[in-house]
């Protein structure tokens, strides 16, 4: 009983860094649009695109091998993950950094200046984000949520600072960009001064430890590039074939559909270090049983929510659009269906990805590309209906959990007994439990 509350407290927080973090920054992002110049705020939104692009890539996919291979009690091993992982990221960034500031100087993006920008600023900002992104993922590795829980309150609070200098001085996109960057280094400042991370640990890098984390790494980046292009090729494709009108009706069930993932996230940041951690011991029947318990947590979770948001999605669009949107709801219905998809393809793929076969959960996040490009293309050009895209969307995921249950299965982990009953009794069991305990 106890272990069981504290895997609910464990999961409460963990849904909380997820959750407030994100609130923040849509209230933070409302505020600014107040404060600034629409042509201020488009070249400043560019950039920080262009930065959240580089951090996914760089930083995504170092993070994800660190937890993969510090989910370990040996300490010696721990120094030498995370000293490899200074080592690896420290080059990366530095190089990234050079190409940057030879951008920057010569001048090439000068009638782009989000761009422009973002070459000479993030030369800077990619590095001092190198020890908050390794602080991060050894968190997670620890299961530390309450230190992930304030990191990610901290990072948000710097698109307050923004507005307030907004607030009160000439904004332009340079201003913008030095006070995250400076904000950005004070968060790091008071990482290291905390010791939550050490970035003189890199004296314990060893090159065999380096090589396992490139090879990971390989596969994790490709995953992260493909997967911001499932996020993003529906905006382009609709955009292209059926100009920016169908693009802002589609953009708002688009958003509200993106809420869906913040408790998977939350899921995912508590499941995935403990798979890794079963799979390095050996353990393959706690690892079955830790792949049961949080699919069964996120279709209990999902199923609920879903259904209310079926409902009252009238309502709900009407809230965040207005009624020149509530067209939209239909769309925002079949995103719903979307929903259903989303636990089994996530558990899936972190499963794949604890397994240390990024490789196999790459396949699968290619293979769902494909099919949702593909699929948006001739859905427009056959209905020239965003229903039948969103259903592409609904396609796709569903394509994805199918594949990566295959795959998944072809590991021999989910071959004994099944699966299916196995998430059912549990699933029965907790909601029992839990109504017991509220008579």
């Amino acid at each position: 009983m106890a272990k069981t509350n504290n895997q609910v407290a464990i999961h409460s927080m963990a849904l909380a860094s997820q959750l407030l973090p994100a609130v923040i920054g849509i209230l933070s992002f409302m505020a600014l649009v107040r404060v600034t110049q629409p042509d201020v705020l488009g070249q400043y939104l560019i950039y920080t695109a262009a930065v959240m692009l580089f951090e996914m890539i760089k930083a995504g996919g170092l993070q994800s091998a660190m937890v993969m291979r510090v989910s370990t009690n040996d300490k010696e091993q721990q120094q030498k993950i995370i000293g490899s992982a200074y080592w690896l990221g420290g080059i990366a960034s530095l190089i990234i950094s050079f190409v940057l500031l030879v951008l920057f100087f010569s001048g090439l993006f000068e009638k782009q200046p989000g761009i422009q920008v973002f070459c000479g600023w993030y030369a800077c900002l990619g590095i001092i984000n190198l020890p908050l992104n390794i602080a991060e993922a050894s968190a997670v590795a620890r299961q530390d949520i309450r230190f992930l829980l304030y990191l990610r309150l901290a990072q948000t609070l710097g698109g307050w600072a923004i507005v307030v200098y907004a607030c009160f001085f000439t904004a332009s996109l340079e201003s913008f960009a030095t006070v995250n960057l400076m904000f950005t280094a004070l968060v790091m400042i008071v990482i290291l001064l905390l010791r939550k991370t050490n970035p003189l640990l890199i004296k314990y890098k060893v090159m065999e430890e380096v090589k396992t984390l490139v090879n990971l790494i390989r596969y994790t980046m490709a995953a992260q590039a493909t997967t911001n292009l499932l996020k993003t090729a529906d905006t382009f494709i609709i955009g292209s074939m059926m100009g920016p009108a169908a693009v802002a009706i589609y953009a708002i069930p688009l958003r509200l559909a993106e809420l869906f993932e913040i408790p998977l996230r939350s899921l995912s940041t508590t499941a995935f270090p403990q798979l890794a951690k079963k799979h390095n011991h050996s353990d393959h029947t706690g690892f079955r049983q830790t792949f049961v318990q949080y699919l069964s947590w996120g279709y209990m979770l999902y199923i609920p929510a879903l259904l209310g948001a079926f409902i009252f999605a009238p309502y709900i669009i009407l809230l965040f659009g207005g009624h020149k949107y509530a067209d939209a709801t239909s769309i925002f219905r079949i995103f719903i269906l979307l929903g259903l998809c989303l636990p089994a393809n996530r558990i899936i793929g972190i499963s794949l990805d604890a397994l240390q076969k990024p490789g196999k959960n790459l396949i699968k996040i290619v293979a769902m590309a494909v099919i949702n490009i593909v699929g948006d293309v001739v859905a427009i050009k056959f209905s020239n209906s965003l229903n039948w895209v969103a259903f592409v969307s609904v396609l796709n995921a569903a394509s994805g959990a199918i594949l990566g249950w295959w795959i998944l299965k072809g590991t021999g982990l989910l071959e004994k007994g099944n699966i299916f009953s196995e998430i059912y009794n549990y699933s029965n069991s907790f909601v029992k439990l839990r109504l017991h305990r509220v008579k």
